[in-house]
């Protein structure tokens, strides 16, 4: 019987790999297609295509090693060292968040990793506010011209430098944390819910606390997510883990599964508003999900500690050229 199922898991999960490359080629022919006749940057919607593809796997690897999510990277890089429309690359930043954020909150649930009290009561403020910031990007991009692209490309700029510095200086991050007091609200609310640990061969019991900071926390986190096309995993991860003081395998997962959630509805607005370009968008989906699914393998054989110091060079260069193109702007 277990070898009929492991055989079954085996069949389904090569089908849904194959039903994967097949989607993605039929999409990806189909927008090449769609796109002949135009030439971004110079180039041929196929060679864009490749090109961007290739980037973008790349960032999937690198991000996944260094322990960051992709959109934290892909936004500042392409908004600091191309040409391409800022609103066009915050569209996609999102959308490539939300995916990747999809692809990697599946295994966490399917564990019972996930504590859905906990992340639904996190996910209301950030998805409301992740919409508030997509609507106020699209404000800027409609009606501030020049001067709302500065401010944009500047306050961006200082926010990606402030997250290297919390990635130096903050990093550190505790497996399972110890409160010595839960206040009154997250009392009332009881969003522990223990979980099994299949690595200690036991069922952790945790606590948390600091409910309400958390939740004004996330409003913020999301009005940046949204307004900056970032995602939010390299700051969802230290609310719940160093605030609320939930277990890093929890926070981790919760976060995932709030990304997911939040950025699928903060996408809307700047697909409305005409941001999703799709031989832009596709290629760079295709290549992070490639690129972290890559990097996942990767992780196990190498240490990764020389690349999540280049990572976080790459993200202090980049927010200092996009300081750089706001001031030039003004």
């Amino acid at each position: 019987m277990k070898a009929f199922l492991a055989k079954r898991k085996a069949i389904l999960k090569g089908l849904g790999w194959a039903l994967f490359i097949v989607l993605a080629v039929v999409v990806s022919v189909g927008t090449i297609h769609a796109a002949n006749g135009i030439e971004p940057m110079g180039m041929s919607p196929l060679m864009f295509f490749i090109g961007l593809l290739l980037v973008c796997t790349a960032i999937g690897i690198f991000a996944v090693l260094a322990g960051v999510g992709g959109g934290v990277i892909f936004t500042p890089l392409f908004m600091g060292f191309t040409p391409i429309d800022s609103y066009i690359i915050r569209s996609t930043g999102l959308f490539v968040a939300m995916a990747g954020a999809l692809v990697a909150a599946r295994p966490f649930l399917r564990r019972g990793i996930a504590n859905i009290r906990l992340l639904f009561t996190g996910a209301v403020p950030y998805t409301v506010f992740a919409v508030i910031g997509a609507l106020l990007a699209g404000y800027i991009q409609a009606h501030m011209g020049k001067g709302g692209e500065a401010f944009i490309n500047g306050a961006l700029g200082i926010i990606v430098i402030g997250i290297a510095m919390l990635f130096i200086f903050f990093g550190g991050k505790s497996e399972y944390p110890e409160v010595s007091h839960v206040d009154k609200l997250t009392a009332k609310l009881g969003l522990a819910t223990p979980y099994y640990e299949a690595s200690l061969g036991k069922v952790v019991d945790y606590k948390l606390t600091r409910t309400a900071l958390g939740l004004c926390l996330f409003c913020g986190v999301g009005l940046i997510s949204g307004l900056f096309g970032l995602g939010a995993g390299w700051a969802m991860v230290p609310v719940f883990n160093l605030v609320m003081m939930a277990p890093l395998k929890v926070a981790a997962t919760c976060s995932k599964v709030m990304i997911s959630l939040g950025d699928t509805a903060a996408v809307w607005p700047y697909i409305v508003g005409g941001g999703m370009f799709p031989l832009f968008a596709v290629p760079s989906m295709i290549g992070l999900i490639v690129g972290t699914l890559i990097g996942a393998r990767i992780m196990l054989k190498v240490k990764a500690g020389f690349i999540r110091y280049l990572i976080i060079a790459v993200m202090l260069f980049s927010g200092i050229r996009l300081v750089q193109k706001a001031i030039g702007m003004l």
